[in-house]
């Protein structure tokens, strides 16, 4: 048998040259991929280099051969693409980008100079996927895509020609060739890599909606080929999730976390021993889906709260107002505590048992959802048949609009246990808040035991900050203030634990963070307190609570704009653009804290009143002398000037009482 070099000095029948070159490839091929595996870490890409040069030689040889006839020159052609194909994917390999670009090119466009057949399709379209995913690491992205949906004009043409199944990208050079069931599979596993690229650049481009269109389609293609990695899959399938919820669509959102949490369910129930040395990366993929989880139950949180806000939207007053109000009304409360002394004897009116209170709310709510329930049956009614339909959960063989995206599932996957967990819609009740409490709290838990505080301070820290604000959220659906008040003081152990120990140098931002975070939780307990203290027979040690409450806060605040200084310990002349709005809030904060602080005299009254007064003018003073225009502190700074003007005149009265 000839060898490379005889093969160059004269013309040989293509069966010889066919055969020394394949045999050239191969060996080529095994130093790539197999003994560059033993390659020191000094030099990690030393046989892939010794490799692409036998293939660079390789080239030269297809290069060279005259062929005879044209059945010959479709074989040296398709010769040659592979190879200039190898080389692509090794320059690739050893992070040569524009060496990778050159071979791909070439590849296509070799095969360009041919029909489009069973022996090259498969190819044609790998090349053109692999060359997309160069262009799109080095950034063009709009190169990519077009790319991308060449191959997939590719794929089309090929399917609808109705041809005998493609032969596979490494056949020509393999003595023993792949059935046609092997084959199909192969080549749609090429297909849906070409799905998965598109669907990454997108979300490069942007465009959310279609990246989670074509990311939901390549899942659902892996799960039914069953050639997929499930650690992978589920994890992906849970980061689909999380688009879903920027739509607020919690169905979808749920579906594919359930999804996911089915897959990754049965990884875990594999030995870790059987596990490939993956036991590590098996933990936290499920952490991380668990993560996603946990934003779920969040977010679900608060979009439930913000409804329930909206709802009650009637009631509302000016920002200006109800900061006025409350320096106001902390006298007017301190008042009633002193007018129940003489009420003390009286006998107490005649209420309404907590029951029958109950009984009437239930009712109240039963009609109200049987009207709605009413008006959606008359709307229903007025619908066309295809509405309706449009409007039902869709599988992947239903896909036809991208439009109906929100509407796909996974199908051939039992996601029914996980989807019981938690709902799939906005909450409204004290009940259906604590499953998503529960749900979130626990799905925290379950991630904090990958995400430990001493290997992975950044994410156990979000992590407890997501219970902290599942915490807020179920406060707003719990009547009882006094259960209200304990959950805050939950929210402020499990955040000072967290910052405690937190160096302040490495983990600024996050002290920032829960620094303020701690002084929303401690003037929302002030309130509380506030307001159960009106209820209650006069006790002195109740307004000493309050103050050292009001205290704790506005220290915490000030703990907080402390850590906006520079090195120095200076106030910077100018803030960071996502530091303005938390200082902004932060000193109005103080100024309030300060104006609920009671008093055990006039003087001492406008003391605090004066304190106040310096932290709105402090706030006004900052936002008048810098812009910020990307900043909206419009209401909080609204109120600063209502307040500057409003507190003189307020302490003036006080000074004519004295």
């Amino acid at each position: 048998m000839p060898t490379l070099d005889e093969l160059a000095k004269g013309p040989t029948s293509i069966s010889d040259w066919f055969t020394s070159l394949s045999e050239h490839v191969a060996e080529s091929r095994r130093v790539i991929e197999d003994l560059s595996k033993e390659d020191p870490p000094t030099e990690p890409f030393r046989s892939k280099y010794a490799g692409r040069n036998m293939l660079k030689s390789a080239l030269e040889r297809t290069q060279n051969f005259t062929p005879s006839t044209d059945k010959e020159t479709s074989r040296v052609r398709l010769t040659q693409a592979t190879v200039y194909y190898y080389l692509g994917q090794v320059s690739a390999e050893v992070e040569e980008p524009q060496e990778a670009e050159k071979y791909f090119q070439s590849s296509i466009e070799v095969l360009n100079l041919e029909p489009v057949l069973k022996y090259n399709i498969g190819l044609r379209l790998q090349a053109h996927n692999l060359l997309a995913t160069v262009w799109s690491g080095r950034g063009n992205h709009k190169k990519a895509f077009e790319l991308l949906e060449k191959a997939k004009e590719l794929h089309a043409t090929y399917v609808h020609s109705k041809q005998s199944p493609p032969h596979a990208i490494d056949e020509i050079f393999m003595d023993e060739k792949f059935t046609d069931d092997e084959r199909t599979v192969m080549f749609e596993k090429l297909y849906t890599n070409t799905l998965f690229y598109l669907a990454q650049v997108y979300g490069a481009l942007g465009d959310n909606k279609q990246a989670a269109a074509h990311c939901h389609i390549t899942l659902q293609r892996q799960l039914e080929s069953d050639d997929f990695d499930p650690l992978d899959w589920s994890l992906n399938c849970a980061t689909l999730s999380q688009y879903y919820l920027t739509l607020g669509n919690y169905k979808s959102a749920r579906h594919t976390l359930s999804s996911a949490s089915s897959v990754i369910s049965n990884v875990e129930n594999v030995d870790e021993e059987d596990a490939s040395g993956d036991s590590d990366k098996i933990k936290k993929t499920r952490a991380d889906i668990e993560r996603c989880w946990v934003k779920y139950c969040v977010n679900l949180m608060k979009e439930s709260v913000t409804s329930l806000l909206e709802a009650d939207v009637s009631d509302k007053v000016s920002a200006v107002t109800e900061v006025k109000n409350s320096f106001d009304k902390e006298e007017e409360k301190e008042e009633k505590l002193e007018d129940k002394k003489d009420e003390a004897e009286d006998p107490p009116k005649e209420e309404k048992g907590g029951e029958e209170k109950a009984e009437e709310q239930q009712e109240g709510e039963k009609e109200k959802k049987e009207e709605e329930e009413k008006e959606e049956d008359d709307d229903d009614d007025d619908e066309s048949g295809e509405n309706k339909k449009k409007k039902q959960m869709k599988t992947f063989s239903d896909l036809v609009d991208l439009e109906d995206i929100e509407l796909l599932r996974i199908s051939n996957i039992e996601t029914g246990q996980y989807e019981e967990l938690v709902p799939d819609e906005t909450c409204s009740t004290y009940e259906e808040a604590r499953q998503i409490f529960k749900a979130g709290t626990k799905f925290a838990t379950n991630a904090t035991d990958y995400y430990t505080f001493d290997e992975h301070v950044t994410d156990h820290v979000e992590i407890k900050q997501d219970i902290s604000t599942l915490y807020k959220g179920l406060t707003h659906f719990d009547p009882d203030e006094s259960r209200q008040c304990k959950m805050h003081k939950r929210r402020i152990d499990l955040l000072t634990d967290l910052v405690t120990p937190l160096n302040k140098q490495h983990f600024l931002q996050l002290c920032r963070q829960i620094r303020f975070e701690l002084g929303e939780a401690r003037n929302q307990m002030v309130s509380l307190k506030y307001s159960i203290a009106a209820e209650l027979p006069p006790q002195k040690h109740n307004w000493k609570k309050i103050n050292n409450l009001c205290i704790a806060a506005i220290q915490e605040f000030q703990n907080f704009i402390d850590l906006l200084n520079d090195p120095n310990g200076n106030f910077p002349e100018v803030l960071a653009e996502d530091t303005v709005k938390p200082y902004i809030v932060a000193r109005v904060y103080i100024a309030r804290l300060y104006g609920k602080l009671r008093a055990p005299d006039g003087h001492q009254k406008i003391l605090h009143l004066r304190k106040a007064l310096d932290e709105f003018e402090r706030a006004i003073a900052y936002y008048d002398n810098h812009a910020h225009p990307d900043v909206d502190v419009t209401e909080e700074i609204s109120v600063a000037r209502e307040m500057i003007t409003f507190l003189p005149i307020k302490m003036e009265k006080i000074r004519n009482t004295l």
